[in-house]
């Protein structure tokens, strides 16, 4: 179920993103993006899928808290009286507004508090405002909205290059957006981090299934970032850079897809108690063989690791080269995977718990 939860969070992320950057597109200058917002009938279908996708975890509960053929009574009475049946219920009404809103024509401003309201009631249900009932809500909302907005633009121009008419004049109004949203975003990200963690228990971490997702989070935001940098400065103005604007897309759906993992996964807010209650990660008893409490971290300086290392910074250093030498798209993708496995080859390789 765990599997089937986080499949549904990854899609629910991709629609509600692409919602979100419709909706934000819609801001933008005339013919500086606002012809790459999703049109009413698209968006109207995605707003009806989000309640479909929000259920999942109250679907999982009903099946986990009750048997067979009292399945539909415990989804009723999940939704009324869990923290998880609220924010789905929140995140329905949110999206059947949103989705009258966009029928009838309703202004921007109106969609956009929607859709903030939608994002709110997501970031209701997370573990950050369980722990923190104001400034983890608070947090994880305003991460989740400003990413949503900025990754649904990205999706929708990587794979729409052509509904921009003035890149030029795109890139203008885009790129302070993303810079400051970006800033915020890891701002709020590195909050929320610390909200469930210790920072000082981040390494020994990895030997979690949740520390094991939160680093190959953080590595794929390295090529994302790399990508962005490059379609923002580098990539030729006058035309969309589509094959870059690809890789952008797909190393963010990477990041997406490790995201909705790691929050069906136990944060560890006391590491020892959570190792004791979830196990190890699968994958490290083979890369580190089999750990006991209490956990500590070392950094070791191991040949194997060093030179997963270093061929983690030649796949970074290729990605931008590629661009330069006007090598193929999927170079790119190549070059950005190989920096992701082969950085958490090396730093697995050079930590002993």
């Amino acid at each position: 179920m765990t599997a089937f939860t986080a499949l549904s969070d990854f899609l629910l992320y991709i629609v509600m993103a692409l919602v979100a950057g419709s909706v934000a597109l819609r801001f933008a200058p005339g013919h500086k993006g606002r012809e790459a917002a999703l049109p009413p009938a698209v968006s109207s279908l995605l707003c009806i899928a989000v309640p479909i996708l929000a259920a999942a975890p109250v679907v999982q509960l009903a099946f986990l808290l009750s048997p067979e053929g009292q399945r539909m009574r415990a989804f009723v009475d999940i939704a009324k009286g869990f923290r998880a049946g609220h924010s789905f219920l929140f995140v329905a009404a949110a999206a059947i507004l949103l989705l009258m809103a966009i029928r009838f024509g309703a202004s921007r401003w109106i969609q956009a508090a929607l859709m903030i309201a939608a994002f709110s009631a997501v970031a209701y249900g997370s573990h950050s405002a369980t722990i923190h009932e104001t400034a983890g809500f608070i947090a994880h909302a305003v991460h989740l909205t400003l990413l949503s907005a900025w990754a649904g633009i990205v999706l929708l121009i990587a794979w729409r290059p052509g509904t921009v008419p003035d890149w030029r004049g795109f890139l203008k109004w885009f790129t302070p957006l993303a810079g400051s949203f970006m800033a915020i975003i890891i701002g709020t990200g590195i909050f929320l981090m610390l909200l469930v963690m210790n920072a000082d228990e981040y390494a020994a971490s990895w030997i979690l299934p949740y520390g094991q997702m939160l680093l190959l989070k953080h590595l794929g935001i390295v090529p994302l970032l790399a990508a962005a940098g490059i379609n923002a400065f580098l990539a030729n103005k006058d035309h969309p850079p589509a094959g870059w604007l690809r890789l952008e897309s797909l190393m963010l759906l990477l990041v997406l897809l490790f995201t909705s993992f790691m929050s069906k996964m136990a944060p560890p807010h006391d590491l020892d108690k959570t190792f004791a209650a979830e196990g190890q990660a699968p994958l490290t008893k083979w890369m580190t063989g089999p750990v006991d409490s209490p956990l500590q971290a070392h950094f070791t300086l191991q040949a194997d690791g060093i030179a997963a290392l270093f061929m983690a910074v030649l796949f970074l250093i290729l990605i931008p080269l590629a661009e330069r030498r006007s090598l193929p798209g999927w170079t790119g993708v190549a070059a950005g995977i190989g920096f992701i496995a082969a950085a958490y080859l090396g730093l697995m390789m050079t930590i002993s718990f």
